[in-house]
């Protein structure tokens, strides 16, 4: 896959180097590879998983895992070619300081923001899950009726042995590094649609959620665009790992009181 080179320069403003711009072919692999890895781990092991008496959300973080695996490799193998080492310095960039305050600021806002977005199109989904019957039960990991069949003592371990650390903890940093980090600064040709095109990506990166789809864009969209705008990676590790063991810990709760 051939590279689009710019000018060589590092630019202060933007706090990374410019000169490597991935061709949309390897933008387009690099953002969906690593969601095919997941989709078809998931749909092999979710069959005998739940035959065993576990819920759906195991296979599918189990999944989840092997797609961070898959991210994280191609950084380190990205960072042995360029530093020599199993360093990320030049393949992770978007890495400009904030002070304390704006991080907490801007992770609040953003936060609220995308949980406002989530519920406003949360009928949107719903209403597209209905319209792809072939998908079988457990394809929706949220739905609570599913979830409520299994126990207290099980719904609690997996949040806390599964749940918590491949969700609220690893995918955060990981896809941050990877998709913000990474793949975001390598598409800054495209000027100010930038943030739309790379969340764009993340959506579809998403094939295991695919009546989700627009719940993802419209939520991610402010988190994308709060990396770009800062040149943070580390907010955008902030906002999403807020997002996510908040959106974790209001699904167990809604469905610990059903």
């Amino acid at each position: 896959m051939s590279l689009t080179s710019v000018s060589p320069t590092t630019s202060v403003s933007t706090g990374y180097d410019t000169r490597e711009q991935h061709s949309m072919l390897r933008s387009l692999a690099l953002h969906l590879l690593p969601g095919v890895f997941m989709l078809v781990v998931f749909m092999l092991a979710a069959p005998p998983a739940l035959s065993a008496g576990l819920p759906p959300l195991i296979p599918v973080l189990g999944s989840a895992a092997i797609g961070l695996a898959f991210q994280l490799w191609h950084l380190l193998v990205e960072g042995k070619k360029r530093n020599g080492t199993w360093s990320l310095a030049g393949i992770v960039l978007n890495r400009l300081p904030m002070p304390a305050w704006q991080y907490a600021a801007l992770t609040f806002g953003f936060v609220m923001l995308a949980f406002l977005i989530n519920g406003l199109t949360a009928p949107i989904g719903a209403a597209l899950l209905e319209t792809m019957p072939w998908l079988p039960d457990w394809f929706e990991i949220r739905n609570v009726s599913t979830l409520a069949q299994y126990s207290r003592e099980m719904l609690l371990l997996t949040f806390l042995l599964v749940v918590l650390p491949i969700n609220g903890l690893a995918a955060p940093i990981v896809e941050e590094l990877y998709f913000r980090g990474y793949l975001l600064p390598r598409l800054e040709r495209f000027g100010r649609w930038t943030p739309v095109l790379a969340a764009a990506l993340f959506t579809l990166y998403h094939f295991w959620q695919p009546y989700y789809w627009p719940t993802v864009f419209l939520s991610m969209l402010p988190v994308v665009y709060a990396v770009w705008w800062k040149r943070s990676v580390k907010l955008g590790i902030f906002i999403h790992m807020a997002l996510n063991i908040l959106g974790s810990l209001l699904t167990l709760l809604q469905v610990l009181g059903s």
